[in-house]
């Protein structure tokens, strides 16, 4: 049976973009970070940019994961805005569940 893969997804930054446009882009460098991939252009009623890593692991409190940037250009912020997401993944052994991983271990 495949496992699943859990963790969290964290926003840093502000815009007056609305909540679900937020909301979107949390979505979308999640999905890039589980795809492998580096970069994708976004876009949203009101903004446009793009949303990229660098592969530079940070650390907010007691999670770790890999940091993801959006550049994006808003009507509602007049100008260039940057958001930040840090994507923690805290998958065990391969998708495994916590409770699989610990009877593996016996």
């Amino acid at each position: 049976m495949p496992g699943v893969r859990w963790g969290f997804t964290f926003l840093l930054g502000n815009s007056l973009i609305s909540h679900e446009e937020k909301l979107k882009l949390v979505v979308e460098a999640t999905a890039l970070f589980l795809r492998g991939q580096d970069r994708t252009d976004v876009q949203g009623p009101g903004y446009e940019g793009v949303l990229f890593t660098r592969h530079e692991w940070k650390v907010i409190g007691g999670f770790s994961g890999q940091q993801f940037d959006a550049e994006i250009e808003t009507d509602a912020d007049k100008g260039k805005v940057r958001l930040r997401f840090l994507v923690s993944e805290q998958t065990l052994r391969d998708g495994q569940s916590t409770v699989a991983a610990k009877h593996s271990l016996n």
